[in-house]
């Protein structure tokens, strides 16, 4: 199965450089932090006001998708124009909740939206078809040191108890092969941070020409290369 980061462009097609959006002065800059988590969704319904701001040089350039700078949540989001959010909420998404966002440019607003999902992998996987690795937390060290065999994890209890005794030795265990259980096979979800897409949703991402987006294949990215996701 074909996987892709959602990153942002560097530069466009004409050559304009990327712009990142950070929390204006009318919030606090780590109100979202406290209220978009990984754990749980915000309910205070209150707009998300955001400015876009230059990274390098150039006209500020608004696309469809941006990436929060400064501020930003703890959690997995993707900020989005309307053209954009529809896109994404046609796909297959974990639970998620769409808030209401403004971007400021120049003094003038313009409506976008914050998708906030809330999903952990590890819950998702089929275990005994899936598989895992130790290596050490120090690359000077060396790479991989073991190869678990596939189901050799049971659940995600052994998989942080493992992961808990290990630190000591600094060692750390990761996913291998990612095995989804069939109706967790999301379109959309998060991993180490990042957000990994199917190749249905690039492809409607990219039918949809939707500006803004960088999506390489996971197996282009350093972090992702020796993953296999099924």
């Amino acid at each position: 199965m074909k996987m892709y980061e959602l990153n942002r462009v560097l530069e466009d097609e004409k050559g304009v450089p990327p712009f990142l959006i950070t929390n204006d002065l009318k919030v606090p800059t780590d109100y979202y932090k406290k209220h978009i988590t990984l754990t749980k969704f915000d309910n205070s319904n209150e707009s998300i006001y955001l400015e876009l701001t230059k990274y390098r040089g150039g006209n500020l350039v608004l696309r469809d998708y941006h990436r929060w700078d400064l501020g930003q949540p703890n959690a997995y989001f993707i900020v989005c124009s309307a053209k954009f959010s529809f896109v994404l909420t046609e796909l297959k998404l974990p639970k998620y909740k769409l808030y209401k966002a403004e971007i400021d440019v120049k003094g003038k607003k313009h409506k976008y939206y914050v998708l906030h999902f809330i999903q952990e992998y590890l819950h998702d996987i089929d275990y005994s078809q899936s598989q895992f690795a130790e290596t050490h937390l120090l690359r000077s060290r060396g790479g991989i040191i073991r190869i678990c065999k596939v189901g050799e994890i049971k659940n995600t209890k052994q998989y942080h108890s493992i992961n808990k005794r290990l630190v000591d030795e600094m060692i750390y265990m990761y996913p291998k092969k990612i095995y989804f259980k069939p109706e967790k096979k999301y379109d959309i979800w998060g991993l180490r941070g990042q957000i990994i897409i199917s190749e249905k949703a690039k492809k409607a991402i990219e039918k949809a020409g939707i500006t803004g987006v960088y999506m390489p294949n996971i197996k282009d990215v350093k972090m992702f290369k020796d993953l296999e996701v099924v």
